[in-house]
């Protein structure tokens, strides 16, 4: 049930001021005795509630004489009073959830999800292809020597290349960034396979730089997946980290970009490894 201590009053002042509304007028003592304030109380509760012009004195009376302000006045008052401390509070808690932040140099987390790999580094690839079913506009990825290479696939000619065909048969613009150390180390038939890719499909451009250091792909700038080497066998994948807070993605995107445009365009001839 509502009452005067939701807007402030304490529960002496509620009840000196409700037993003021049924005598209407009242010396302290009349008031002491219908609101069972004790008298060693009641100067010091009327001289509060005259203060927040909840009650009124009259100053000609002998005894003094007290009498309650219009309720719906008082409500008005009490509520606006409330609201200005409230205000105040407010301020205050600002205030201080900054100092705070401040002190411990605390970020907001960036939203995501963190899969752990399986055993099997076949399941990562499985999910990068139902990733890639997603895919409608554009799609960024680095490949790098560590964070699991190829997917850990043992035959990645076979399967890779067949698969990224039927992606670019939906136009999709796909930007793929690769180190030199991985293209290095490339089988030399999958290296022709992916010269082919890129003359079949002109929505496909590979670059080469030494300035990445780990795998990942964005989605259409709305779902990043970054591939986390495993710290005890860096070929192998621990597992990966999916965020999707736009504008954490946007810088991400932004450093891709920057890598893009100074990386070199890649070459037939690049690739190295065995045949």
């Amino acid at each position: 049930m509502a009452s005067f201590c939701d807007l402030g009053l304490s529960s002496y002042e509620e009840r000196v001021y409700t037993a003021l509304l049924e005598l209407r007028t009242g010396t302290a003592e009349e008031i002491a005795d219908q609101s069972d304030v004790p008298m060693g109380r009641i100067y010091d509760v009327l001289n509060s509630l005259e203060s927040r012009e909840v009650v009124r004195r009259n100053p000609n009376s002998r005894p003094r004489e007290y009498s309650p302000v219009d309720p719906e006045l008082v409500v008005s008052r009490l509520l606006e009073q409330r609201k200005q401390e409230l205000d105040v509070k407010q301020a205050q808690l600002e205030s201080t959830a900054a100092d705070l932040l401040s002190q411990i140099g605390q970020k907001a987390p960036i939203d995501g999800k963190f899969w752990i790999a399986n055993e099997d580094e076949r399941s990562l690839f499985d999910g990068l292809v139902n990733r890639a079913n997603r895919v409608t506009d554009e799609w960024m990825m680095t490949w790098t020597a560590s964070a699991g290479g190829l997917f850990g696939l043992e035959d990645p000619n076979d399967e890779i290349w067949p698969y990224f065909g039927d992606v670019l048969e939906k136009e999709t613009q796909f930007k793929l960034l690769m180190t030199t150390q991985l293209i290095n180390i490339l089988p030399n038939d999958f290296v022709e396979e992916m010269a082919d890719a890129i003359d079949d499909y002109p929505n496909f451009e590979v670059r080469i730089t030494d300035g990445v250091y780990n795998s990942l792909d964005i989605i259409d700038q709305t779902d990043l997946a970054v591939y986390v080497a495993d710290p005890f066998d860096p070929q192998s994948i621990l597992g990966i980290t999916q965020i999707n807070n736009p504008e954490y993605i946007k810088l991400v995107k932004s450093s891709f970009i920057t890598h893009w445009n100074g990386a070199e365009q890649f070459k037939k001839t690049t690739g190295q490894g065995d045949a």
